[in-house]
């Protein structure tokens, strides 16, 4: 798995943990919430990383150039 892909992953898992951070926030359960956000921006954190380190990686090719060959 490339580091773009992986990148991406942590970002859309960080994501869902920010909603579900600011869902339950509002409803008083402020230890799942602030557990939740932290837990999302560590994930940030290295989705940044992954993202700045597959930065040269080069582009995969489009589907349709494999099958011709």
């Amino acid at each position: 798995m490339s580091d773009s892909k992986m990148a991406l992953i942590f970002f859309e898992i960080g994501l869902v943990l920010t909603l579900v951070s600011c869902v339950l926030g509002p409803f008083g359960i402020t230890g799942w919430a602030i557990a939740c956000a932290v837990t999302a921006c560590f994930l940030a954190c290295i989705g940044l990383f992954l993202a700045v380190a597959g930065w040269k990686e080069p582009d995969e090719p489009p589907a349709e150039e494999e099958q011709k060959k």
